[in-house]
């Protein structure tokens, strides 16, 4: 199994190592294109792996796609993050062109590849890469609803005051500060639902921390 990674910042970095740690793959290129950057990064990774304890190959490419060639996922996870105060939907027009050329480049080298979408706005930019790519759309992944999903579990927990392996939830929707549904009725502890230990009005509480998780990170 190889994996690229487009993007060496702080997601596409702990993407890299988290793929490396679990033995997800044999071999993990990062592209990225500031000179140095990637390189720099796998060679950090890899000389932690005796520590942590994984054979994965990590190797960096200062945008040289040829380097992806035949991987058997991409994550795309390049482009401007946002600033405290920003929606999502404001980085389409930066993030539309960057993600478009990424998404060619990768399938031009990898044309069997299946793409997982990490850049904002998440949902527009998959779509994008689907309009733009010769890729069956079983091939193309948001991974807005694994997130969004994982910080409902969290907030969850925090107002259980219990273990996070105890809850089990799910959001829906739109990966948007608006268009996310988290199933609050469908929520469980230890098979229990939510509503049994929570109030409505707490469960409100941790549908709408859930909502805003990603702006509540960024004005941190």
């Amino acid at each position: 199994m190889k994996v690229t990674v487009v993007g060496a910042g702080a997601v596409g970095a702990s993407c890299a190592e988290y793929i490396a740690i679990k033995n997800f793959a044999s071999e993990v290129v990062i592209l990225d294109i500031k000179e140095g950057y990637a390189e720099g990064k796998a060679m950090d990774l890899m000389q932690c792996a005796s520590l942590n304890g994984f054979d994965t190959k990590i190797t960096g490419s200062t945008s040289d796609y040829s380097k992806t060639a035949n991987s058997d996922i991409c994550v795309i996870t390049s482009g401007i993050p946002r600033k405290p105060g920003m929606t999502r939907e404001e980085l389409i027009g930066i993030n539309a062109g960057i993600v478009k050329t990424v998404s060619t480049s990768l399938v031009e080298h990898s044309p069997n590849t299946i793409i997982i979408v990490v850049s904002n706005p998440m949902d527009t930019m998959t779509y994008l890469v689907h309009k733009t790519v010769n890729l069956p759309k079983n091939r193309i992944i948001g991974m807005g609803g694994a997130l969004d999903s994982a910080r409902f579990k969290y907030r969850l927990a925090e107002a259980l005051e219990a273990p996070i392996s105890d809850v089990d939830g799910m959001v829906i929707g739109g990966h948007s500060d608006k268009g996310m549904v988290p199933l609050t009725s469908h929520a469980t502890r230890n098979s229990i639902r939510v509503s049994e230990f929570l109030s409505e009005e707490r469960l409100n509480q941790v549908k709408e921390d859930t909502k805003v998780g990603g702006a509540t990170l960024t004005k941190l």
